[in-house]
C-alpha cells in the first residue's frame, strides 16, 4: 500500500489535510474515514475500519481535520456546517479524482456523522453506503439527510453517549433498511468507563460490526 498525500483547499480556501491510501492494484472501491471533533482516523475504531477497507482491496481516503485546534466550536452552527461541507467535499473531490470508482463507503464518527449528511446531498454519492458511528441523533438536519436519501446503513452508538435516542434511531433504521449495534455502556468516546476489559470486547465488536457490513 501507498500512502499520498491530498491537496485540496476547503472552506476559505484553507487547505484541507487528507492522505490516500492507494490499493497497488486495480479497484473500483473507495472507502472515506470521516474522523470526530476530537476522535481521529487513528483512533482503533477507525483505523480497523480502514484495514478492514483495505482488505476489500479498497482505497481509502482520510480526512484529517484538526478542528479541535482552532475555532472551529466557537462558530454560529450555520458556519460550522458551511465550513465542514465544504472542507469534507473538497477533500473528497480531490480523492474522487484518483480512479473511477464505482462503490463508496462513509465512515464517520460523531462530527464525521454530519459530514457524511452533508456529502450524501451531492450526486457523486447517491450510491454510496454509509458506517454512522456514535451519531448526532438530536441533529435533526443529519437526521432528515438520512431519511431523504436512505443509503445502506450501519448505525453504532452506545446507551451511555449523550446522543443516544432509541427512537430516533429506530426511526432512522426503518428509513434506510439498516442495521444498528447498540453497545450497553459505552459513551460517546466508544468506550466503558473504568472497564479496559470491557471496552476491548466493545472494539471487537465493533469492528465485527463492521466488517459485515462492508464485506
Amino acid at each position: 500500500m501507498e500512502i499520498i498525500p491530498i491537496e485540496a483547499l476547503g472552506y476559505g480556501g484553507q487547505p484541507v489535510p487528507a492522505s490516500m491510501i492507494v490499493h497497488p492494484g486495480a479497484t473500483d472501491r473507495l472507502g472515506i474515514i470521516l474522523p470526530g471533533y476530537r476522535h481521529t482516523v487513528d483512533r482503533p475504531d477507525l483505523h480497523y475500519a480502514g484495514l478492514i477497507l483495505q482488505a476489500k482491496n479498497a482505497d481509502v481516503l482520510r480526512i484529517e481535520y484538526s478542528y479541535s485546534k482552532t475555532d472551529f466550536m466557537s462558530l454560529p452552527d450555520p458556519e460550522r456546517a458551511e465550513r465542514l461541507s465544504a472542507d469534507v467535499r473538497a477533500a473528497c473531490a480531490a480523492g474522487l479524482k484518483q480512479r473511477a470508482y464505482r462503490k463508496i463507503t462513509l465512515v464517520g464518527k460523531s462530527l464525521g456523522t454530519q459530514a457524511a449528511g452533508h456529502l450524501l446531498e451531492d450526486p457523486a454519492f447517491s450510491g454510496a453506503e454509509c458506517v454512522w458511528s456514535t451519531p448526532i441523533l438530536p441533529d435533526g438536519r443529519l437526521c432528515s439527510q438520512i431519511k431523504k436519501h436512505r443509503p445502506r446503513s450501519l448505525f453504532i452508538i452506545g446507551t451511555a453517549d449523550q446522543f443516544y435516542r432509541p427512537a430516533i434511531l429506530e426511526e432512522l433504521v426503518d428509513a434506510t433498511g439498516g442495521k444498528a449495534l447498540v453497545l450497553p455502556d459505552a459513551h460517546h468516546g466508544l468506550e466503558i468507563e473504568g472497564d479496559i476489559p470491557g471496552t476491548l470486547a466493545v472494539l471487537q465488536r465493533i469492528v465485527d460490526a463492521m466488517r459485515e457490513f462492508i464485506e
